[in-house]
């Protein structure tokens, strides 16, 4: 599933002013009507939040604001418009901006053009790219939606087919983005297309840039694809080690009294480590049934929740409004714990016996995790 949402969901980069520089957004979007809602995210740190919402006169907008650092963004029509149209799956469109510079879109959010500064005009053949790729990849989910509607007794082989048609498709995109950097390595815009880079071809891309690039205004993107590339082999090195029978890699993390807190103090219980954060959705709608299993077998376990990507006061507030009784540690992205243990969709929850090995990892909110907790104490 993840793949599949990988390729569905759009991702958005935006470069944006050091010094307090104005950015303008404007454009002329079809399918969007009273306003557009923006959510950034400041390049290399943990701050995703609802950033504007632009009013719009029949999909036309315009919008200036001073922003001191480089930024991700998406921007859509608000989700209760969206679902009142009957859309399952959030449509976001994807966009750069560029310090002191002008971006305008024409078209819709999942299909339009860059226009304004020549580094957008220069991005228009990324964004071709992309907007390839999303028909293909949407075509290849309706094709399985319509198999198993057809023959529900066939969605493991339906999915198996749309995951071999996403593979293919990826590779397809790196290939292309490959081209780009390849034609572009002295364009700065080649930078923004490293964001969307398959992490794979990173390496190999950063060797076909100019040292002008990655010396520029536009550095903070090949840092971050850097960042993205070191992260990648460490969690390959993880998945070796985190596995059933292996030794929990150690951490010391603060808690949420801002005390260190080390894992290797509980040594000779039964812990579960679980990775969350207050914008998993998932996440939280869990909690119930731990809440319930902590007091089912109070004593017998205890849980460490391991905070990941939230700021120190969403994370604090998340833990009180949910009341939240075990102990609550926060990972800084200097500390690499999640990848230490693999962690690649939330939540995580990681059970380590008593001498300190792992008994079983569980990705997502999966009822299983309650069987083995059964399993475990329920005897």
């Amino acid at each position: 599933m993840k793949t599949i949402l990988a390729a569905l969901v759009f991702s958005a980069t935006a470069a944006l002013a050091q010094n307090g520089q104005k950015f303008t957004f404007s454009g002329q979007l079809s399918d969007v009507n009273d306003s557009l809602e923006i959510w950034a995210v400041t390049v290399g740190e943990n701050d995703f939040g609802k950033f504007a919402e632009i009013p719009c006169e029949k999909g036309k907008f315009s919008f200036t604001t001073d922003i001191a650092k480089a930024k991700s963004i998406q921007f859509f029509i608000p989700l209760a418009q969206q679902r009142a149209k009957g859309n399952r799956m959030l449509v976001r469109g994807l966009a750069t901006a560029i310090p002191g510079e002008h971006l305008n879109v024409e078209g819709k959010l999942e299909d339009f053009t860059f226009g304004g500064s020549k580094i957008y005009q220069d991005y228009n053949e990324v964004n071709r790219i992309f907007t390839a790729a999303n028909k293909r990849n949407m075509k290849f989910y309706e094709t399985y939606v319509a198999a198993i509607k057809a023959d529900s007794t066939k969605k493991d082989e339906a999915m198996e087919t749309m995951n071999k048609a996403y593979e293919a498709s990826e590779a397809q995109t790196a290939a292309e983005l490959m081209q780009f950097v390849r034609a572009n390595g002295n364009n700065e815009v080649v930078a923004l297309a490293l964001n969307s880079l398959n992490v794979d071809s990173i390496p190999a891309a950063l060797k076909l840039i100019s040292a002008d690039v990655k010396n520029g205004r536009m550095g903070v993107f090949i840092e971050n694809a850097e960042q993205r590339y070191k992260t990648k082999v460490m969690k390959d090195e993880a998945k070796k080690k985190v596995a059933a029978g292996k030794e929990a890699p150690d951490f010391t993390l603060n808690d949420i009294n801002g005390k260190p807190f080390s894992l290797s103090s509980l040594r000779g219980k039964y812990v579960v480590l679980d990775f969350w954060g207050s914008w998993c959705g998932w996440c939280i709608k869990g909690m119930p049934d731990m809440k319930k299993y902590y007091e089912k077998y109070r004593g017998k376990f205890e849980i460490v929740g391991i905070d990941c990507n939230d700021t120190e006061a969403k994370w604090k507030d998340a833990v009180k409004k949910h009341e939240l009784p075990w102990i609550h540690v926060k990972s800084e992205k200097a500390d690499a714990t999640p990848q230490k243990y693999a962690v690649e969709g939330y939540p995580t929850k990681v059970i380590l016996n008593p001498d300190g090995t792992i008994y079983k990892v569980i990705v997502g909110e999966d009822p299983q995790f309650y069987k083995e907790l059964d399993s475990l104490f329920g005897k």
